[in-house]
């Protein structure tokens, strides 16, 4: 098996994978096939994370009553938050991968996973159910301030996932050449923009934008608090990924740059090709 080098990571035993089960069982065999994948990563992928957006600053896009008590409603937002937590973190683990090689091939793993997060921050923003009149509602300065601190933020993102060179936060590109390529996936280590000052910067901005949002009920507080404990324990699983992918290059990094929280107004990192895509 090929060793990624210490600023290449190639995710060589995915590919040896794919080689090893060729198109023997792959349910993803002709471009149609390809082009529905595509279309459900644009529809479900795209329009999961416009739902939720929407969710945060607005609330529940359909507000549906299913007649359950204060703790069965909480109970259901829980069981929301857990069911997109559990399976956005598992698609994304490289033994995961592996074994879903088997049935899809390495191509189409980012459209998939992006077909489903989407489906399920659907299901999110729509079963969500209210608990509660606001505890606070901000207004006035403050409310638009909060309000400037989310825009603001939903740009430091755009500049986030533009500092990772050629972003596809769907997976689309793959799955499109699919049939015209058969190269290895190769990620380089990258680090500019704002990953010279934190490691998982699209993370930062995620939390930033989760509590910005000017809405504070019961059922929010419990969305927001789960969330936040998730991009941490997912922040922290992708770095044990990230140091077996690039081994002692991130090693080097994790010694200079925090996790999630910035240390400093100096960048603390100098640029340099490349950093993977950061996923919880």
């Amino acid at each position: 098996m090929t060793r990624p080098d210490k600023t290449t990571c190639k995710l060589s035993d995915v590919n040896d994978a794919q080689a090893m089960h060729g198109s023997r069982g792959q349910l993803i065999s002709q471009k149609p096939g390809a082009f529905l994948l595509v279309a459900a990563a644009y529809v479900l992928g795209g329009g999961g994370m416009l739902a939720w957006l929407i969710f945060l600053v607005m609330g529940p896009l359909v507000p549906l009553t299913i007649g359950l008590g204060m703790a069965g409603r909480l109970l259901l937002d829980a069981l929301l938050c857990l069911l997109f937590f559990i399976q956005h973190s598992i698609m994304v683990r490289r033994g995961f991968r592996l074994w879903l090689t088997r049935t899809v091939r390495a191509d189409f793993h980012g459209a998939l996973y992006a077909a489903a997060s989407g489906t399920f921050l659907l299901l999110l923003s729509v079963l969500w159910q209210p608990v509660g009149s606001a505890l606070w509602t901000p207004s006035g300065p403050v409310r638009w301030a909060m309000i400037g601190v989310f825009l603001a933020t939903g740009a430091g993102a755009w500049w986030g996932a533009r500092s990772l060179g050629d972003f596809d936060a769907l997976g689309i590109k793959p799955a499109l050449r699919a049939f015209d390529s058969e190269k290895p996936v190769s990620t380089p280590l990258t680090i500019r923009g704002p990953y010279r000052w934190v490691r998982h910067p699209l993370y930062l901005f995620s939390l930033v934008i989760i509590w910005s949002c000017p809405i504070f009920t019961v059922d929010r507080l419990l969305h927001n608090g789960l969330w936040t404990i998730w991009i941490v324990i997912g922040a922290t699983m992708e770095e044990r990924d990230l140091v077996g992918c690039f081994g002692e290059a991130y090693r080097s990094y994790q010694k200079k740059v925090p996790m999630l929280l910035p240390t400093s107004l100096k960048p603390l990192a100098t640029g340099s090709t490349g950093k993977p895509e950061n996923h919880p």
